[in-house]
């Protein structure tokens, strides 16, 4: 495995729909959950109600770290990245603001602006949005050869939050 660069890094991120959330509870039990997310320079913004068993862990321990992966069919080239950090409350409706759009601009293209449950807006001042203050940032990958579904995956694209 060799280190991305952080352009690669970067692009991967904002192609990515879906990352991992892991965290561990103070006996070190640790806990995983899917979430999708975006990304504005090096922070990743989430949607975590602090809710259940993953609340109950975050309130006691917000050090995370963040996954996601790419690979091709065959296995024969990927790539993964982690954010380590802890995880925070976002209460600036600024900044709440701007995640929305970046976020909505990730996502609404695939669900046509349809969202699931309800179909109706949530206040800003209501969405649980969170964000890892990041700690460190890598990514390795398996190869440095051009691998179409791997290569495409840390291409630039057109949307990309920097």
């Amino acid at each position: 495995m060799i280190a991305m660069t952080e352009n690669e890094i970067f692009n991967l991120l904002d192609r990515s729909l879906i990352g991992r959330l892991a965290m561990a509870d103070i006996q070190g039990r640790p806990y995983a959950i899917p979430l999708p997310f975006c990304r504005i320079e090096n922070t990743i913004y989430l949607r975590v109600p602090m809710t259940g068993r993953k609340g109950d862990i975050l309130r006691a321990n917000n050090q995370v770290c963040f996954e996601i992966d790419v690979f091709t069919d065959q296995l024969d080239d990927y790539a993964s990245i982690l954010v380590e950090g802890r995880l925070v409350a976002v209460d600036d409706l600024a900044e709440k603001a701007r995640v929305r759009i970046i976020n909505d601009g990730k996502y609404d293209s695939l669900r046509h602006a349809w969202r699931p449950g309800h179909g109706r807006r949530t206040a800003l001042e209501d969405v649980p949005t969170r964000k890892i203050i990041p700690s460190s940032i890598s990514g390795r990958k398996m190869t440095p050869r051009e691998v179409p579904g791997v290569a495409a995956m840390m291409e630039p694209c057109a949307e990309s939050a920097k």
